[in-house]
């Protein structure tokens, strides 16, 4: 009989693979606790060690003399440095000490206060960060100081700063630096205003020359200006302090805005109009009728259907992009005229919401701007008027539609031009107003220009050696905060004297279509307004005079006509139509 040898039992190499996957997720996690576990340590000794640091910083600035208790170029002003950076145990920390004057509201709070003195007592904040883990850590101590006897302001006084937005809001959150260099000893101090927009800075020293700073991420920037040579008359000007008084400014900031410019040589509009003469233009219509040159709800015995709808095709050739529908309307109370734009011939699909803004819900504004409409996915579109009524005795009426949009436009390109606000920041010798913002920049080759960063205001357009023959929207132009503005401007030469004249309607819009006459002894010229409401006069006819005679009919407005207008040089001639 044999005896077979059967070999000893092993690891396939699978399991092996697994086991030492398991013992290596194991370990890992194992490290990982010892890792974590140590920063925990580290960190509980480097806190220890910060609070001791504070702990010893605190007591010494309570040891001092009231009057010493105060940091450098701060308020109250001392010997505390503001900022510096302290060893222990072989850690490094920032520590930063804000000391200021509290107005305790247990007597009266700001002006209600029974003594009139807001630097009641001192209060002491000392933080400490450190970065030893790889994350950044930090805490605050607090502490008050208190005057011995009552309190007093012999030698200070008070500045409240206020901080607005635009809409003259508080604005919480901003920084405002105060800052001192004429005095025995610097102040230079940074608080942030306060819920109602205020920072206060109780117990300065009295003297003049404060500087005050405001800003705050994002936001534009204002403060007061320092006399010099070629700002001699600055406005603001540096405030004072004075003794047991307090001394209010005002700063208004707000968020940023971009502006964008296009400059041409040439702009080719058109337009597209409907007069309803009669019912040709109309590729479908249902409820509705032509009326004596008007769109009105179709009626039996004078009894008006309660809604209608007439469909009006839109095709422009060439086309560049579209501008604006205008819409001549009267509409007694209790009716309405809504518009739609639809694709199709005879069975009429809604522009996208996406495409065209505003579209699903319709467009009931005397002015529909289509400049986001894309001229290439939709170079012609159905126009759909809807028209209603809830009293059947009176219907809506729709004059004349017309749809502006541009042939074609040639850029100027690198065309130099200045851009400038209307804030001034103080004036000349000779009183010639400084602006806080005048930039003379270039457009690239495309005529183009963004401009990032601008502070809301009123802007003006200027280029040397040519005049602006038509801009949209108007020039001057409003940037409001926060806002991405975009003006287009057509530049060229002109005669000596030259009229740009920009017609609006009682509420600030622009009005396309208005025919001009401009008119004196010898002189005749006509123009009719653009998309964006302007038009031109430039002619050899044209003579400096003040007798100049204006005249402008456009579809619901009443006929307008200004007297004794003065054209001398480049006229700007802004004027607004009431209605019919």
């Amino acid at each position: 009989m044999r005896l077979r040898l059967r070999p000893a039992a092993g690891f396939s190499l699978v399991e092996v693979i697994v086991v030492s996957a398991v013992a290596l997720i194991f370990f890992a996690g194992l490290f990982s606790i010892v890792i974590y576990v140590g920063d925990l340590v580290t960190d509980a000794r480097v806190r220890l060690s910060a609070l001791s640091s504070a702990t010893e910083r605190i007591e010494y600035i309570r040891s001092l003399a009231y009057d010493s208790v105060g940091t450098v170029a701060g308020i109250p002003n001392g010997l505390i440095p503001q900022q510096r950076t302290v060893t222990r145990n072989g850690y490094q920390f920032n520590e930063r000490v804000l000391i200021e004057f509290v107005d305790d509201d247990a007597d009266g709070f700001g002006p209600g206060d029974s003594n009139s003195i807001v630097s009641d007592y001192k209060r002491v904040k000392i933080e400490y960060s450190w970065n030893v883990t790889g994350a950044t850590s930090s805490f605050e101590l607090i502490s008050t100081v208190v005057p011995r006897s009552i309190e007093t302001t012999a030698g200070g006084g008070t500045i409240r700063v206020n901080v607005f937005d635009a809409t003259v809001t508080p604005l919480p959150g901003a920084s405002v630096r105060l800052r001192n260099t004429s005095g025995t000893s610097t102040i230079d101090v940074t608080r942030l205003t306060d819920a109602a927009g205020a920072a206060l800075f109780a117990g300065a020293p009295a003297g003049s020359n404060y500087e005050i700073f405001v800003s705050r991420a994002g936001y534009s920037s204002a403060q007061t200006y320092v006399a010099t040579t070629s700002n001699p008359n600055p406005n603001p000007a540096p405030i004072a302090v004075l003794e047991a008084d307090v001394s209010t400014v005002n700063f208004q900031i707000d968020r940023l805005a971009d502006v964008s410019v296009q400059v041409f040589s040439t702009i080719v509009e058109n337009v597209v109009t409907e007069s309803f003469v009669d019912i040709l233009g109309l590729a479908m219509s249902t409820d509705v009728t032509v009326a004596s040159g008007s769109l009105v709800l179709a009626d039996t015995a004078g009894v008006y259907q309660n809604d209608g709808i007439a469909y009006i095709p839109v095709a422009p050739n060439p086309l560049e992009r579209f501008e604006v529908i205008a819409l001549a309307t009267n509409q007694p109370t209790n009716t309405n005229v809504r518009v739609r734009l639809y694709t199709g011939t005879s069975t009429f699909t809604l522009i996208p919401e996406a495409d065209a803004p505003g579209n699903t819900a319709g467009f009931e504004d005397r002015y529909i701007d289509l400049r986001a409409l894309n001229a290439a996915a939709y170079p012609e579109f159905v126009l759909g008027i809807e028209l209603s009524t809830a009293n059947t005795a009176v219907t809506p009426r729709v004059d004349e539609v017309s749809v502006y949009y541009r042939e074609s436009a040639t850029p100027r390109s690198n065309q130099s031009l200045t851009l400038r606000g209307d804030k001034v920041i103080g004036a000349t010798a000779d009183l010639v107003p400084i602006r806080k913002y005048e930039v003379t920049t270039t457009t690239n080759s495309a005529g183009y220009l963004r401009a990032y960063g601008n502070e809301w205001d009123s802007y003006t357009l200027s280029f040397s050696g040519d005049v602006i023959r038509s801009a949209c929207p108007q020039n001057p132009f409003a940037v409001a905060p926060g806002s991405d503005t975009s003006i287009e401007v057509e530049i060229g030469g002109a005669s000596l004297h030259n009229l740009r004249l920009q017609v609006v309607s009682s509420d600030g819009l622009p009005v396309p279509g208005v025919a001009v006459k401009l008119r004196r002894s010898g002189v005749l010229l006509t123009d009719t307004t653009d998309a964006c409401g302007g038009a031109f006069f430039s002619s050899g006819t044209l003579t400096s005079a003040s007798d100049y005679e204006i005249e402008m009919t456009a579809p619901g407005f009443a006929t307008t006509t200004l007297t004794g207008e003065t054209i001398t040089g480049a006229r700007v001639l802004i004027t607004s139509l009431s209605g019919a």
